[in-house]
């Protein structure tokens, strides 16, 4: 029975040191211009630094920004010396004089306060946010500065092409999928194999046909709103299976070229993904 008994009391003392271990290992700092943020206010969620949005403001903009709630839409907005800033509770993006800026995780509410990735909100200023794993501190040291609007900043005939492509082969996926849809189009471009433009790559038919939209002409129609704005994201960096070169719809994800002959990566809505 005591032995029992202790060996009980050992396997409490392992549990409770392995969750003080990771209580520990889960502190995050934050800093911005050289003040740390209040830790209650700082969290990883999946791996993605998510900060208060107004503390946030308030420290990288000396506590100029003007920072409103409309809580029939859930959405915020913050405005600075010709800065315009939305972010809506459940996207996955930030936005900013017509900029789009990926989140990686949805902006959130929690105990009270909305909650955005730092990357995001750091780029709506035109900051940069450095990390370091060691010691899990997450800096931003630039000062705000307004960003080129959306108009200036987007190439147009790019734009024009990659939003196509994405509603073609994407509509009715979800944004993931989209961006997923427009990585592929960026990974190949990126290499050697294909065309250095994503016109060229869509239209790329040195090993037949690549993208089925520009065969069958759909890649012509209008693009969904949804896809443009997938396309903004991809265009200002956002990866979603990055290293992905193939995808298919999940029926025939066995059966086809890719599926038979290339490291599978990821399934998102109805297309598979390959490397």
């Amino acid at each position: 029975m005591k032995r029992k008994r202790l060996s009980g009391l050992i396997a409490a003392l392992i549990i409770s040191a392995s969750l003080a271990t990771t209580a520990h290992a889960a502190v995050l700092d934050v800093y911005v211009r050289g003040v740390a943020l209040d830790r209650s206010g700082c969290e990883l969620t999946e791996s993605v630094t998510c900060v208060q949005l107004r503390e946030f403001c308030r420290q990288m903009t000396d506590g100029e920004a003007v920072v409103g709630w409309d809580g029939g839409t859930q959405t915020a907005t913050v405005e600075w010396r010709g800065t315009t800033v939305s972010a809506s509770v459940g996207e996955r993006y930030i936005t900013a004089n017509g900029r789009y800026f990926y989140c990686g995780v949805p902006c959130h509410i929690k105990n009270g306060s909305f909650m955005v990735p730092i990357r995001a909100i750091a780029g709506a200023f035109g900051a940069d946010v450095e990390w370091n794993g060691e010691i899990m501190r997450a800096s931003v040291r630039d000062a705000p500065r307004v960003i080129v609007s959306g108009d200036d900043y987007y190439d147009g005939w790019e734009l024009f092409w990659l939003s196509r492509i994405i509603s073609a082969e994407s509509r009715g996926e979800p944004l993931l999928g989209k961006i997923a849809v427009g990585t592929v189009v960026y990974d190949r471009v990126a290499s050697p194999k294909y065309p250095d433009t994503v016109y060229g790559v869509i239209f790329d038919m040195k090993n037949g046909v690549q993208f089925t939209p520009a065969y069958s002409g759909s890649v012509y129609e209008p693009p969904t709103e949804e896809s443009v704005i997938a396309a903004k994201l991809c265009m200002e960096g956002a990866r979603v299976c990055d290293g992905a070169m193939y995808f298919c719809t999940t029926n025939i994800m066995k059966t086809s070229w890719a599926g038979r002959n290339r490291p599978y990566m990821a399934t998102i809505g109805n297309h598979a993904f390959f490397a």
